[in-house]
């Protein structure tokens, strides 16, 4: 009997506008009264609260796969910055630019490199680059921090120029 009451009592709280801190109270007081609803709702609190949990996008717990899925972005975007090389060129149409992000950044701004659109590793260099992008935006999905918002921030590739057979940004 004195379930259904304290039970008509939260409804009754519940069914106000404001709920104040003190009544907040009253109404946690008599769900603990309730001893078979109240391990529903300790159930039921702590599953809305989240938990760990690793997938997804800041906040995950498995450090070693977000330590390994950096240092595959790190390596690939080395290496991408190796195929792009910044010769030959004879005129500004012939460059273009590469772009990399830091994994461990979570608002992933680029960086942009000139390189030579004609040079014999100019395909392997663009497709580096764009893997090394994909494997950034998985890094930050693992990464253990907690999820920032980033500035409405884009960084404008740069001007190109072909100056001395070299491919180069213009200030």
């Amino acid at each position: 009997m004195t379930e259904q009451k304290n039970a008509s009592s939260i409804l009754e709280l519940w069914g106000e506008d404001v709920v104040t801190m003190k009544q907040y109270g009253r109404v946690i007081a008599m769900i603990t009264n309730l001893r078979p609803v109240s391990i529903f709702f300790t159930v039921a609190l702590l599953v809305g609260c989240g938990g760990g949990g690793g997938g997804g996008g800041g906040g995950g717990l498995d450090t070693a796969a977000y330590q390994q899925a950096i240092d595959a972005a790190v390596a690939k975007e080395a290496e991408a910055r190796l195929l792009a090389v910044d010769a030959p060129c004879d005129q500004a149409s012939q460059c273009g630019t590469v772009s990399f992000t830091d994994p461990r950044n979570l608002c992933g701004f680029l960086v942009y490199k000139p390189y030579s659109l004609i040079s014999p590793t100019a395909a392997a260099a663009k497709a580096a680059s764009d893997q090394q992008l994909e494997m950034a935006a998985n890094a930050r999905k693992l990464s253990p921090q907690p999820l920032v918002a980033c500035p409405a921030l884009f960084v404008m590739p740069p001007v190109l120029a072909c100056v001395a057979s070299k491919c180069q940004a213009v200030p």
